[in-house]
């Protein structure tokens, strides 16, 4: 197994049943728990102040806040606050924003010409590290303004800066600015993993520094490995990838047939109900930890072995069992 596992939870949990998840990870021996953020869910540090107050070891991190509904000095100031609270227990996941709900608040995602996001997250970065050292802020940017402010204290602890993205040029960025990466917000391909470890590396290699890569693992365990596999099979998020957001084309190696993909679709956007009975098998092993505790723990490491440092398991369906029967 990895030697560094960590959760990873979507925004729908309560936040006293998140609190008591976290103290169970924390028992069990994970590295750290990852929340999430949403515009129409759960609030992500309502997450982490519950549960950096409900535990002692458990480092707890936004996995990934975006760059359009807090202004980074607001951000900065939250997660130096929460750093201070927990004793430097607290690591900052930021990403440009989801696709789907960010332009009904009104911000444009394409065309990247104009709305230039690599562009508004290093800006982003940039103020958040002058307000974590203390320093006099005079910035102007194009997408943020910090002048004429002199924060009134500096983060006590290092916090880490995690970057989550999905874009060959970001993940570079990541690997010469960040202090991690985020690869996945839960279903790729080990494959489609290597490459984007290949190019958070580029961006470690162009100025010879190392960061930690992190990628959330959709992960469902049962004794019964086909049941495992249902439960991916009938989750909303997995069908609503496999139909409208991920690449057919990167699941022919794993013999899946792009007339199976085809099939599933038109069911799927039919509103059909037999729709999730044409997910092939195969497309739940290559894009999930799906099946019993033994098959789990080899998909772990074939991750591991394409380059991810820290595997964020997010279990669904079984999720105690799947917590103790993968504990680090």
């Amino acid at each position: 197994m990895a030697a560094r596992l960590a959760l990873g939870f979507n925004p729908v949990l309560p936040v006293r049943d998140a609190a008591r998840l976290s103290q169970k990870a924390e028992q069990l021996n994970y590295e750290s728990v990852w929340f999430h953020e949403s515009l129409f869910q759960r609030d992500v540090f309502s997450y982490l102040s519950a549960v950096l107050l409900s535990t002692s070891r458990l480092v707890a991190g936004s996995g990934a806040m975006n760059t359009f509904t807090r202004h980074p000095l607001t951000a900065a100031a939250s997660f130096a606050s929460l750093s201070e609270m927990s004793g430097g227990r607290v690591r900052m996941g930021l990403g440009l924003g989801s696709f789907p709900t960010i332009p009904n608040i009104g911000y444009k995602i394409l065309p990247v010409t104009e709305t230039k996001p690599l562009k508004r997250l290093s800006e982003y970065v940039a103020i958040v590290k002058s307000f974590w050292a203390g320093e006099k802020l005079d910035f102007h940017g194009q997408f943020f303004t910090a002048e004429k402010l002199q924060p009134d204290f500096k983060a006590g602890y290092p916090i880490p800066l995690y970057v989550a993205t999905l874009s060959p040029k970001t993940q570079a960025y990541a690997g010469s600015h960040g202090d991690g990466a985020i690869l996945s917000p839960a279903l790729a391909t080990v494959q489609t993993t290597s490459m984007m470890v290949n190019h958070v590396r580029s961006g470690e290699s162009s100025r010879g520094r190392r960061v930690d890569k992190a990628s959330y693992l959709l992960t469902s365990v049962d004794e019964d490995g086909e049941k495992a596999r249902d439960v991916v099979r009938n989750f909303y998020f997995f069908l609503y990838q496999l139909s409208d957001v991920l690449k057919p084309e990167a699941l022919e190696g794993y013999g899946v047939k792009l007339e199976q993909i085809d099939a599933f679709r038109k069911a799927w956007r039919s509103g059909s109900p037999s729709a999730p009975s044409l997910v092939p098998k195969a497309a739940i092993d290559a894009l999930a930890v799906a099946g019993t505790p033994q098959d789990a723990r080899k998909r772990i490491e074939e991750y591991s072995r394409a380059g991810v440092d820290l595997p964020i398991l997010m279990p669904i369906g079984n999720v105690g069992y799947a917590m103790e029967s993968l504990a680090p």
